[in-house]
C-alpha cells in the first residue's frame, strides 16, 4: 500500500477501535495512514515523515503511558506546537473529536485547524472524503 500512497495522513487517536475503523476507511484510498496514540508521538511523526495532513483528536494523552486528563485538551497543545514548528506549520490539521462546544471550536480555529469534525456525526468514509477535499485545496 505504501508504494501507491501519494500523500501521508497522520491520525492522532488513542482509542484502538477508532484507529481500526479509520485504518479500514483509508485502506482503499491513495493515502498512507500513519497513526500516533499520543501527542509526543504525533509531533514526532509529523516532523519526520513528510505528512500532508493531520487528523487530530483533542482528548489524547501527552505521552505513552500517561493518563488522559479530560480537563486538559492535549490535542489543542499539539495543534499549537504543530503550527509553531517550522517543519510542520503548513500542514493542514483537521480536529476529529466528540467535543462539540463553541469554545472548543473557536479554540481549534484560533490555533489554525482547517476543519472541526465531530466523530459521532461523520462516517469514516466521510472523514476520508473531507481529508481528500482539504488536500486538493493545497
Amino acid at each position: 500500500m505504501a508504494s501507491k500512497a501519494s500523500k501521508k495522513i497522520l491520525l492522532v487517536e488513542d482509542e484502538p477501535s477508532l484507529v481500526s475503523m479509520y485504518q479500514a476507511a483509508f485502506r482503499n484510498s491513495t493515502y498512507e495512514l500513519l497513526v500516533a496514540t499520543n501527542a509526543s508521538g504525533g509531533l514526532k511523526l509529523a516532523q519526520e515523515n513528510g505528512v500532508s495532513l493531520v487528523l487530530l483528536d483533542v482528548i489524547i494523552p501527552e505521552a505513552e503511558g500517561k493518563v488522559i486528563e479530560f480537563s486538559k485538551r492535549v490535542g489543542f497543545n499539539l495543534l499549537g506546537r504543530l503550527k509553531k514548528d517550522p517543519k510542520t506549520k503548513n500542514i493542514p490539521v483537521i480536529t476529529l473529536t466528540n467535543l462539540d462546544s463553541p469554545e472548543d471550536r473557536k479554540k481549534a480555529s484560533s490555533l489554525g485547524a482547517v476543519d472541526y469534525l465531530i466523530k459521532a456525526n461523520f462516517l469514516p468514509k466521510e472523514v476520508v472524503e473531507t481529508a481528500k477535499k482539504v488536500l486538493n485545496k493545497k
